[in-house]
């Protein structure tokens, strides 16, 4: 199953940037962090979304 997923990411990397994808990662994790505040009154785990988030933002990539 592994290998079906990252034959998946090679093909949007392909068709899209690394920055793309990137961009899209820290978008789904605000997203997840929402929906725990907002649905599942989870804040310890949507903090760690939250943090994801901020990590990736904070990649350059020049790809």
């Amino acid at each position: 199953m592994e290998k079906e997923y990252m034959e998946i990411l090679e093909i949007l990397t392909d068709k899209l940037t690394l920055s793309a994808i990137l961009e899209m990662l820290e978008r789904i994790c605000h997203k997840r962090a929402e929906n725990l505040r907002n649905h599942w009154q989870d804040e310890t785990s949507a903090k760690l979304w939250e943090k994801a988030a901020k990590q990736i933002e904070q990649i350059n990539v020049d790809v």
